[in-house]
């Protein structure tokens, strides 16, 4: 077995100098960052590497790809230093500019000549990426190549094993979940599942002796079209770049637990004071000429046999929209039909239901999902679609923009109708880039519909109104059957609503034991609860759930819950760009790490430097003995 691993090398943001941003034109100056390889690439290098190992250890090749200027060879060396066999530097100044659809165009060129020339042709090969980058943080760039080359797709892999057929591990929709592929070959996307695969003296100076250690190709090379790369070939622009400084925290270090306590209370009551402003702006559409026309839709997930709250909330956004322009609103509903769900979606603002019942999709795998949406779409022809930014809307809506040749933005916190130069009544989309340090207005070009996934928690939830009635129409065609089997799924029952707390304490691999996690988490949460006056729960980062101290439904960040509580107290958790995409817009964030330079501290309101051990039972105590003051 081979295996193709694409790896990229990024900006490193664990410090951003003072220099760094250009407040004038909104942008930053990356020359000044030093550049690292992707954290997640370095975990997919591994996983191909045990994979080869395991399945091929004899003729098996790994051969990493990259894609930018000439010195992303440095990426390559490095991957060729902890274990590849083989590199492909692709380097072309037509290749610049590039979306995530275009940038999937060139990948999966190249794809097809690695094939031919390291491995003979062979289809027994493995794509596998990182989860995402933490450039971009869109995660739709290995789905897209999936999509163009017509291949299945597992993502957020946490594991593997192989005795005579390969199974694998990942975090599905709904739980853990094992996958086998039926056939080959398969696109994985891998989680921080395994540690890294380190650079050895030996390998290195082994790579850097030879002559040409990793092959160069360009355009011409790999055979690409030049209408369909770089900015030419991109279904999106980003039109404006801006730096939220004016958002950006100060971390205020406290090292006695009663003054932590009474800058808490001092943060919480300003924050209630501040008057709330809304950011949306008032648009009419009056003398305007539409750059799109077209009903309005939502996919409208489902956990078991409910509605999740984010398709909910964007049936609320999809009205908004569609009033604005003078349109109907539809919802992409699998499973439910003329039921409850349909009516739900009707009272919260949706005018169409189009229903998709088919035993092929009682779970979810990602091409028949994408093939009956996706003709849905091409046959009805939605100006504006909005997925939610969960695992499953991640995983899908990249494969359904690729099918429909449509634009995608990602992990959108703001979504609206405005005006770019001659573009008029467009959806201008907003989202985080680089770890949040950056923000991004984009716009979609050159497609038939505009499509967005959107931050779960990120809209209100819409005021119901029980008397609208919609229409149903029942989707009657065929899935496109999955190259994939799901053998065994682990549910999440019961799967705890952090949404409704108001305080929420989280717990880390700091934390150290599940022990520590029960002794320490519940008695701080109650304790901030009573002397607050507000609902607490309990969370906790990736890394305590795969360690075991809680069950993953309390689990906060990229492929857990997104939550926006009054306080957030962090404790023992490092603060991973994944992490943080949870919970970043909490209004008032608490660290407590025994790292001084834990990322956390970067966008904590608060920060207590020392061990969860001793500084949470102190906590607790003075917060004890001041509620019964």
């Amino acid at each position: 077995m081979h295996c193709i691993v694409f790896i990229k090398q990024v900006p490193d943001i664990t410090f951003l100098p003072p220099d760094a941003w250009d407040y004038e034109n909104g942008t930053l100056k990356r020359a000044l960052l030093d550049k690292v390889l992707n954290a997640l690439d370095l975990h997919a290098l591994t996983f191909a590497l045990h994979l080869r190992n395991k399945m091929s250890p004899k003729d098996g090749k790994v051969v990493c790809v990259t894609m930018g200027p000439p010195s992303a060879s440095e990426a390559l060396l490095e991957g060729l230093a902890r274990g590849a066999d083989d590199g492909v530097l692709l380097t072309d100044q037509q290749f610049a500019g590039a979306d995530t659809f275009a940038t999937a165009r060139v990948l999966a060129k190249s794809v097809e000549k690695i094939v031919q020339t390291f491995f003979k042709g062979s289809s027994e090969y493995m794509l596998i990426a990182g989860m995402q980058s933490v450039d971009g943080d869109t995660a739709q760039v290995p789905a897209q190549i999936a999509e163009t080359l017509d291949v299945d797709l597992i993502a957020y892999a946490t594991g593997f094993e192989y005795n005579s057929r390969l199974t694998v591990s990942r975090i599905g929709p709904s739980g853990m979940e094992t996958i086998a592929p039926k056939r080959f070959p398969i696109l994985m996307t891998v989680t921080g599942c395994t540690e890294p695969e380190y650079p050895s003296f030996e390998r290195e100076r082994n790579t850097r002796s030879r002559k040409t250690p990793y092959q160069t190709w360009n355009a011409r090379d790999i055979g690409t079209d030049p209408a369909a790369t770089g900015t030419s070939g991109s279904k999106t622009l980003v039109f404006k770049i801006f730096s939220p400084k004016e958002t950006q925290k100060e971390c205020r270090y406290i090292d006695n637990v009663d003054g932590l306590i009474d800058l808490v209370s001092e943060k919480l009551n300003a924050e209630k004071d501040e008057k709330k402003v809304d950011e949306q702006t008032h648009y009419s559409i009056e003398g305007k000429n539409p750059e799109y026309k077209g009903e309005i839709w939502t996919f409208a997930e489902t956990g078991g046999s409910k509605l999740l709250p984010v398709a909910l909330e964007l049936a609320g956004k999809a009205r908004e929209l569609a009033d604005t322009l003078h349109e109907k609103t539809g919802a992409v509903l699998i499973g439910g039909g003329n039921g409850p769900l349909s009516d739900e979606l009707f009272a919260c603002g949706a005018d169409t239901v189009y229903a998709v019942n088919h035993p092929d999709l009682a779970r979810f795998l990602s091409i028949p999902y994408k093939s009956v949406v996706a003709d849905l779409i091409k046959k009805h022809k939605p100006q504006i679609m909005m997925f939610g930014a969960t695992p499953l809307g991640r995983e899908l809506a990249p494969r359904i923009a690729c099918a429909t040749e449509s634009g995608l933005t990602a992990d959108c916190t703001r979504v609206e109708i405005g005006d770019h130069r001659q573009h008029s009544a467009i959806l201008l989309q907003t989202r985080p880039a680089l770890g949040g340090n950056i923000m991004a207005t984009i716009m979609t070009k050159s497609s038939r519909t505009q499509m967005a996934t959107v931050r779960p928690g990120v809209f209100p939830l819409p005021v119901r109104d029980p008397s609208r009635k919609g229409k149903v129409i029942a989707y009657s065609g065929i899935p496109q059957p999955s190259r994939c089997e799901i053998l065994m799924m682990e549910p999440i029952h019961d799967k705890a609503d952090l949404s409704k707390a108001e305080i929420i304490v989280a717990g880390g691999s700091g934390i150290r034991t599940g022990e520590n996690y029960v002794n320490l988490l519940g008695p701080l949460a109650k304790a901030l609860s009573a002397f607050l006056q507000l609902p607490a729960e309990t969370g906790a980062s990736r890394r305590a759930v795969e360690a075991g101290f809680i069950s993953r439904d309390y689990q906060i960040g990229q492929t857990g819950q997104t939550i926006q509580p009054s306080l957030y107290v962090a404790v023992g958790i490092s603060g991973a760009v994944q992490h943080i995409s949870g919970m970043q817009k909490s209004k008032v964030i608490v660290a407590i790490n025994s790292d001084p330079k834990a990322p956390i501290f970067r966008i904590a309101d608060i920060g207590f430097v020392g061990k969860a051990e001793t500084v949470v039972p102190r906590l607790v105590e003075a917060l004890q003995r001041r509620s019964h003051a």
